[in-house]
């Protein structure tokens, strides 16, 4: 049991522990703060606003705007000073302020999430494409902007799903519920396979290091460790779902906090634990200890408030560590404790005997030499031949089928985005010839890569990327009109090619080679080689005098090469 004497010596030797490995205690504790909140917070903050800042602020904001409507409540407030009226001037206050953020009541989620970007980054309005320089242009466009400007502070998936329902359903808004849902769905997939789990590595870290002088910073990947990521993202993730609902009922929450104590701890030393046993063992240890485990708790108040005086820099150099490693201690007493008074069923699950040494090992737990489980895929096992010479009929085909595929997409996507129809493309016909040059580059040009994905999808980047770079060149050269613009995206060059663009294309690539092509070139090679000349010698003709009109009167207009997206 964690009595007065075993809390204190818990606490001496969780002291002892973190002196031993210092500094690489402080980084672990510090690189998990940074993947669990988004950024390790330096300095503490109050969300309170003094009423002296209120009426100050909301003074300076009226002063500013200067229109007859915040003159009157100007005076309003000199009115409200005189006679005292603090919860008056506050909400007075409050009102100017929240409009000057731009959080006015009828803007939707969506809306405001977008000013709140748009103030974080400067920009007053999204500006016209055509009238920014690319060096002082914000992103501000496309999905990689929305994902790069969100990841700067934490934030909620289930907001995002939420909002991207009130997007789809009350408002219409579907293309920013595409962008909500897209980040949400990110989201949710970093919280169930990184945020969750990396605890569990962590603890793992200092349950090997209280014994082991060798322990590496890579046991904090202990749960990506031969195949061990579902069941740990899977009981993680079952825990933070009890642990949300009971914490609804409030003092079910606080017992039920303790009850679940040990489940991470559990899994860090067997991650192949079942689910309902991981829940059975940590509320079978902890009975008779919730209070105790509490008590120690309690006793970090000291430190939780030094932290806050100290501008989180005491717990930044000191007392997380600390915590963690008196948190650690705290599991290995209760297991060595009562591990035995466990079934036999559950018992054989606390099996890494290792952990529970009573001595200081020199050398490392052998934990730290398996091999991380990541997923490869086999290229040989794919049905079709990749590695194919396409004859000359195919390769015309592949290019009308991949320019139509372009067209589709670009349609598609400005429909989504905007709701209206527009043929896109520099031609009137239903295709985008640079998506099939694109193909046809990658088919011919980077077939001796077929054999290595990592160097076909670096040479599909730069190839793809530098087709699309001139061609936009060339047409602006030519037509003196652009019919893209990536201005505002996240590492866009000039406007003419972004990340997320060459990042598509570099899957595509992989996607053409390997799956889409040869399976084409299998279903044409099906039909009458008669047939096929003349569907292609039908194609060309059709693409040459569509070639030949679009150059003497090239598709222009609204949604093609104003309004870009």
């Amino acid at each position: 049991m964690l009595t007065k004497y075993v809390r204190r010596d818990i606490r001496r030797e969780g002291l002892k522990n973190l002196k031993r490995r210092y500094y690489l205690n402080i980084l672990i504790v510090f690189v998990v703060s940074v993947i669990l909140n988004g950024g390790y917070r330096l300095s503490t903050k109050r969300f309170e606003m003094p009423i002296d800042s209120t009426l100050s602020t909301a003074k300076s904001v009226v002063e500013n705007n200067g229109n007859i409507e915040n003159l009157e409540d100007l005076e309003k407030l000199e009115n409200l000073e005189e006679i005292g009226d603090l919860e008056k001037i506050e909400n007075l206050g409050n009102t100017n302020i929240s409009s000057t953020m731009g959080l006015d009541s009828d803007l939707s989620n969506s809306q405001i999430i977008l000013k709140f970007i748009l103030n974080v980054f400067d920009v007053k309005d999204p500006p016209n494409p055509e009238s920014v320089s690319t060096t002082s242009a914000k992103y501000y466009g496309g999905v990689a902007s929305v994902f790069v400007n969100e990841i700067t502070g934490s934030q909620s998936f289930v907001f995002g799903i939420i909002n991207g329902i009130n997007e789809v359903v009350f408002n219409g808004r579907v293309a920013s519920s595409v962008i909500i849902f897209v980040f949400a769905v990110i989201s949710v997939f970093i919280f169930v396979f990184v945020k969750n789990v990396i605890i569990v590595g962590k603890n793992r870290y200092f349950l090997e290091q209280r014994r082991y002088h060798e322990t590496g910073p890579g046991e904090l990947l202990f749960p990506y460790k031969n195949k061990r990521l579902k069941n740990i993202s899977k009981i993680m993730l079952i825990r933070y779902l009890f642990q949300l609902l009971w914490d609804l009922t409030i003092v079910g929450g606080i017992i039920k906090r303790y009850e679940y104590l040990l489940i991470p701890y559990i899994v860090a030393e067997n991650p192949e634990i079942d689910l309902k046993d991981a829940f059975k063992i940590s509320k079978q240890l902890m009975m008779g200890n919730k209070y105790r485990a509490f008590l120690i708790d309690f006793s970090f108040l000291p430190w939780f408030l030094l932290s806050y005086l100290t501008f989180n820099l005491s717990a930044l150099f000191f007392s997380d560590a600390y915590i963690e490693c008196v948190r650690a201690e705290v599991y290995m007493r209760i297991r060595n404790e009562r591990k035995n008074e466990l079934e036999l069923s559950l018992r054989k699950w606390l099996n890494d005997d290792m952990l529970a040494i009573d001595h200081i090992e020199e050398t490392q737990h052998p934990s730290g030499v398996e091999v991380l489980d990541i997923p490869t895929v086999d290229i040989h096992s794919f049905k079709h031949d990749y590695m194919r010479k396409y004859s000359f009929l195919s390769l015309v085909q592949l290019f009308f089928t991949y320019s139509l595929v372009g067209w589709i997409w670009e349609v598609a996507l400005y429909l989504a985005t905007t709701g209206q129809f527009v043929n896109r493309g520099t031609m009137h016909g239903p295709w985008l010839p640079i998506y099939g040059c694109g193909g046809m580059l990658i088919i011919i040009l980077l077939r001796p890569f077929r054999e290595k994905p990592g160097q076909l999808f670096v040479g599909t980047v730069l190839v793809c990327g530098g087709v699309e770079y001139f061609t936009s060149w060339i047409l602006e050269k030519l037509f003196d009109a652009k019919w893209w613009d990536y201005t505002g995206y996240f590492l866009n060059v000039n406007g003419r090619i972004c990340f997320e663009g060459l990042l598509v294309f570099g899957m595509a690539g992989l996607a053409f080679s390997y799956i889409l092509s040869p399976m084409l070139d299998d279903m044409y090679n099906k039909v009458n080689e008669k047939y096929r000349r003349i569907i292609c010698i039908i194609l060309m003709i059709l693409f040459v005098a569509d070639f030949i009109w679009s150059m003497l009167s090239p598709n222009i207009g609204d949604g093609i090469t104003s309004g870009l997206i």
